[in-house]
């Protein structure tokens, strides 16, 4: 069963990444986050269904833990010296909406841009964006991984 779970999550663990790190802003939180998911996941592992999709099933624990973590602490603080890796967006090609080939300058602009307006969204917001427009899932199952109403998610993302 270790085998199995070390295999799967190898496989998504550049994206969980990519998400903690953007919910957190932190790369030593992401990484935190990222290693408190993936213990709580490995205890989950051997409880769930064999068809459920392992990705889902990560993204899902990884929002979970991170939620978690923001009532027990509260929210987390957007300091300026918040550290956010270029390649984040400067790696992914399945960026939503038409987004300037790798490379150009437009690209590096666009990159620029969008990292200095991701830190200024609060933590919550940043959450709801990243799964409705990254992972594009429907304002329904963000609700369901968040928490919140329908009505909010939908409403926090158009705020954001």
């Amino acid at each position: 069963m270790a085998k199995t779970f070390e295999e799967q999550i190898g496989v998504y663990l550049d994206q969980l990444y990519s998400a903690a790190l953007c919910f957190t802003l932190d790369e030593h939180r992401a990484e935190e986050l990222l290693q408190e998911a993936a213990i709580r996941a490995f205890h989950e592992y051997s409880g769930r269904r064999g068809d459920e999709d392992f990705r889902h099933f990560m993204l899902q624990i990884l929002v979970a833990t991170y939620l978690k973590r923001r009532r027990s602490m509260g929210s987390d603080p957007l300091a300026s010296e918040a550290v956010i890796m270029e390649e984040v967006f400067e790696t992914r090609q399945e960026l939503p909406g038409p987004f300037p080939p790798p490379g150009s300058s437009a690209r590096l602009f666009m990159t620029r841009w969008m990292r200095g307006v991701w830190v200024e969204l609060d933590d919550g917001d940043r959450v709801v964006l990243w799964l409705a427009d990254i992972e594009r899932l429907r304002h329904r199952r963000v609700a369901a991984l968040t928490g919140l109403k329908v009505t909010e998610v939908r409403w926090r993302h158009y705020r954001a």
